[in-house]
């Protein structure tokens, strides 16, 4: 049993006019747990709408995701939310840091929403923004930051929460090859350490030379 399991998943939109369009036609994918892959694909191939409905951010028009031979497909919004704060960690491409806050407090914040305590809450977000080479950078908001050290920022948020799976959209798309090659050397050694799953969406060549497996997509379809 693979631990994520994606089968014939189609996803369509409805656009305007009645005209609709095929983003994702008859997926079939499996991810192994401690994997360090990536979905491959240019704009509009549909990487990134495979990547949100593997992370329960969307739905599927028709087919499964199964966690761990959970089907997780028809779930309720509630439960789909706690098992994303739980089993999820995200990576955006945009950072999506809240910008009022600390690298710290952004860190910690994840931690907030699954009622873990203060101490550890702090004790943890230190830990990993040191991890990340982010140790005196702590107390600056987003805005005192460059891209990289707020995707290290985002990196060091998707991690505090204990996550099975990390996914990231195009994580080097914002940054210069030195640092998006540090950033890609920073998440294959949590993915050693931690034996968390890691999952891109990329176009990147330097995300695919890094990946052990990469799934191509080309028009909604894996084409590998």
């Amino acid at each position: 049993m693979a631990f994520i399991e994606i089968k014939n998943v189609f996803k369509t939109y409805a656009e305007i006019a009645g005209i609709s369009t095929l983003a994702l036609n008859g997926v079939t994918l499996n991810i192994e747990k401690g994997d360090f892959a990536a979905i491959a694909g240019p704009s509009g191939s549909g990487k990134t709408t495979l990547l949100n409905i593997i992370g329960a951010l969307d739905k599927p028009t028709t087919g499964q995701i199964y966690y761990e031979g959970a089907d997780i497909t028809n779930i309720s919004i509630n439960r789909l939310a706690d098992f994303r704060l739980h089993q999820i960690g995200f990576v955006f491409q945009a950072y999506n840091l809240i910008n009022v806050l600390t690298a710290l407090e952004n860190v910690e914040y994840i931690m907030l929403l699954q009622n873990r305590p203060c101490e550890e809450r702090t004790r943890r977000a230190t830990e990993l923004l040191a991890r990340v080479g982010l140790a005196d950078f702590m107390h600056r908001r987003p805005s005192q930051m460059s891209g990289g050290q707020q995707q290290r920022v985002a990196v060091a948020r998707a991690i505090a929460a204990r996550p099975k799976v990390v996914l990231a959209d195009e994580p080097t798309a914002n940054l210069d090859s030195k640092t998006a090659g540090e950033l890609l050397d920073l998440m294959k050694e949590l993915n050693k350490e931690k034996g968390v799953t890691f999952l891109f969406s990329t176009h990147d060549k330097m995300v695919m030379d890094k990946a052990d497996k990469i799934f191509h997509v080309k028009d909604g379809s894996i084409i590998n």
